[in-house]
Parts: C-alpha cells; structure tokens; sequence
C-alpha cells in the first residue's frame, strides 16, 4: 500500500480480513523501513515498488485537501502499471450491480454507490459516504466519511469531499476543488476553488491556500 492518508488504517484493516489479500506492507517516503504503521511494517519509500514481488498490486490513498494535484503527481511520476493496481470494496458497503469502480479505488464500509454512478480510478468513499444514482465521479476524488453526493452530480479529478458534506443533485463540482466539512452544496463549484458552509460560499484564495491552476 503505498501511504500517506487516514484511510490506510481503514484499508490494512480490510484487507488482513480477506483471503485473496496478503498484505505485504506499505510504502512510506516519511518513515524508516522496518517502522510499523498499526502493526504493519513500512516496507521503503515509495519508488521501492519496483523490488517487491512481481505479482504485487497497489492502492494509494494519498488524498489530503487542498494537496491533492501533488498527490496526483507522485502517482502518476510512480510509473505503476494499470494491471498493478487493486480496487478494495469492503463487503458491508452497498453498490449497485451496474455501477463502475475505477482501478485503485476503496469503498469503505457502510458506504453506498448508486445505480449508474461511475467512479473513476484512485477515489475513495469513506465510511457512510453515499454516491446517488448517475453521478460521476473523476479519478482521485475524495469523499468523506457520512458525505452525500445527489444524483446526476459530477465530482471532477481531484476534487475533496470533506464529511458530512452534501452535493445537491445535478450540481457540478470542479477539479481539484474543495468542499468543505458539513457543507452544503447547491450551486456549481468551480475548478480550483474552495467553499464552506450552507450554503456553500467560496473562500478567499485557490483551494487550499496552493496555487490555482
């Protein structure tokens, strides 16, 4: 597992519970090899992926607000190949039959993904996190923890979700754009921007305080 967000323990969690998991360990670029992160050891630095086994897959839960264009960068400069990511739903979310799971995401339990939504690779849904029927979702989005996304919406790349927030139906929230905790959605939210509040006002500044695009 290549590390550097709260969703990690959630994920080792899961997949130590499931027989076709062995979970080797994480890679780590801010902790020495042989640390442990929840009983599990840190493995090396993420470019160490190349030394482990060649039957070997991936998840990188590297989401953080308002960091998320850098997060994308480390995986993208990682070189990882498509066949080497793993997708982990946990057995106690609910999602429909024909719903799409891009490679490298995780669908935390108690979450639901709707009828005909569409989620794109490396996006995690956190604990109680609903996706309503016919949204789409881009790659590397984070949705928080009891965070609702109404149908018809689209969340673009990059974009964070923090918990408890909600998307009102049929809104658009852009790239690498930030919604705040509990926040209410009820209007497009552009690229690059941050909103808070209900209902959701846009900030000061790029999202994040980094630089737009």
């Amino acid at each position: 597992m290549i590390e550097a967000s709260d969703s990690s323990a959630a994920i080792a969690a899961l997949a130590q519970t499931k027989p076709e998991f062995t979970l080797l360990g994480f890679l780590n670029d801010a902790m020495a090899p042989g640390e442990r992160i929840g009983g599990v050891p840190v493995l090396g630095p993420f470019l160490s992926w190349r030394e482990l086994p060649e039957d070997a897959t991936f998840v990188a839960p590297l989401h953080k607000a308002g960091a998320m264009r850098e997060r994308v960068a480390i995986v993208a400069d990682l070189g990882i190949p498509e066949h080497c990511w793993t997708t982990i739903i946990d057995p106690r979310s609910a999602v429909a039959s024909d719903a799409v799971i891009g490679l490298g995401c995780f669908v935390a339990p108690f979450a639901s993904i709707g009828p005909g939504a569409c989620l794109g690779s490396h996006t995690v849904a956190r604990i109680g996190a609903h996706v309503s029927h016919d949204c789409t979702v881009g790659s590397f989005v984070f949705i928080g923890t009891n965070a609702v996304v109404c149908g018809y919406s689209k969340l673009h790349d990059g974009a964070y979700i923090a918990p408890s927030a909600t998307i009102r139906d049929r809104c658009t929230v852009g790239t690498f754009a930030v919604v705040g905790l509990g926040s209410v959605v009820s209007r497009d939210v552009p690229d690059f921007v941050e909103v808070a509040g209900s209902p959701a006002r846009r900030k000061p500044g790029p999202a994040g305080g980094g630089q737009g695009p």
